[in-house]
Formats: C-alpha cells, sequence, structure tokens
C-alpha cells in the first residue's frame, strides 16, 4: 500500500465528512424538534 493511496484516502474521507456534517445537523435538529 503506497502513501500515495493513503493520502487519497484522507482526503476522501475528510470531504465525504464534511459534506455529512450538515446532513447530520439537520437530522439532530429534526429530532430535537419531534422529540
Amino acid at each position: 500500500m503506497g502513501w500515495g493511496l493513503l493520502c487519497d484516502g484522507l482526503v476522501t474521507v475528510g470531504t465525504w465528512a464534511s459534506r455529512a456534517a450538515p446532513v447530520a445537523k439537520f437530522f439532530s435538529d429534526m429530532a430535537d424538534l419531534l422529540m
């Protein structure tokens, strides 16, 4: 396993995390409203 592949993996995970964060917050807010 090369370092390039590892770096690509970290970038991909970081990108997905930054995209998922607002979605997770939205669901969290919705859950608070429904509870």
